[in-house]
């Protein structure tokens, strides 16, 4: 028995290996990615926020002339339809390129070397915030019920950014492959539970569920119902033992048929700082 256990905790050394060698891999390719997008995206950014400047100046100027005289074209439509489009163009692009932004910084930010140290401070909105931006093409390939409710009251707290990331992209991702079909919804729930000092970020989905059965084994390590689909059964043992390093729990209550709700609890420490007002707020 001493033996297997041995064998086993190796096994599942090697594993974290392979894994850690990924994403240095991976940071080392998005960091390349991300730099050679940023590059293009920037100018178009700059050249979008002049024009926007330009279409300012301008625009009472040719709504002058318009009012002024008869209908006239604008690359090839009417002006009286165009200008409300070309405004709206405009701000499209802009948005489209601060959202690019935001994505390259995120998939950085997740993929840079993990110091493994536990005394950051953790904004809990920005890690719900950046955890589904990362997977925001599977959410939306997956359902077209998908919510997140924020907190502005949940504390910031001690610990480490990309791990509680790497637990609720899991999470996520793992709610999203249980999706039956687009119809069925996914829950993003960030919750601060006073009487408790606790916070709470809850995913909840509408998926195929858990029998009681596999529900025993689910933080095993190597355990999975998604072997034949490349599942290793490492993702809930890892995500476990991240938050119970972070002093927390990692709770999964599931019914075969009737979807998951996974809670990750995590302890609020100081609280009476931030009953006071003096805490640090999202």
């Amino acid at each position: 028995t001493s033996l297997k256990k041995s064998e086993e905790q190796n096994l599942i050394k090697q594993e974290q290996l392979i894994q850690a060698d990924k994403m240095v891999a991976l940071g080392t390719m998005v960091s390349g990615i991300a730099h050679e997008i940023n590059n293009p995206n920037n100018f178009i950014l700059l050249n979008a926020q002049f024009i926007q400047k330009f279409w300012s100046d301008i625009g009472p100027i040719l709504n002058e002339y318009f009012n002024e005289h008869e209908d006239f074209a604008v690359a090839g439509i009417p002006y009286s339809k165009a200008k409300d489009k070309i405004e709206q163009s405009v701000q499209s692009i802009i948005d489209g390129t601060i959202r690019i932004q935001k994505i390259t910084r995120s998939l950085t930010d997740f993929a840079r070397k993990d110091s493994g140290e536990l005394n950051q401070e953790v904004d809990l909105n920005y890690v719900v915030e950046n955890s589904i931006i990362i997977t925001w093409n599977l959410i939306k390939n997956s359902t077209d019920n998908f919510k997140v409710n924020y907190n502005r009251f949940v504390p910031k707290i001690k610990g480490n950014i990309q791990q509680l990331e790497q637990v609720l992209i899991n999470l996520i991702n793992n709610s999203c492959q249980s999706l039956e079909n687009k119809r069925q919804a996914i829950e993003v729930n960030l919750k601060l539970n006073k009487e408790e000092n606790k916070i709470i970020i809850e995913v909840k989905d509408e998926g195929i569920g858990v029998d009681k059965e596999n529900l025993k084994y689910i933080f095993d390590p190597f355990y999975t119902t998604k072997r034949n689909s490349g599942g290793t059964g490492l993702g809930l043992y890892i995500s476990y033992n991240i938050i119970k390093s972070h002093g927390g729990e990692l709770v999964l209550k599931s019914k075969k048929g009737f979807g998951t709700t996974c809670e990750i609890i995590l302890p609020i420490k100081n609280f009476s700082e931030i009953e006071n007002g003096s805490g640090n707020l999202s």
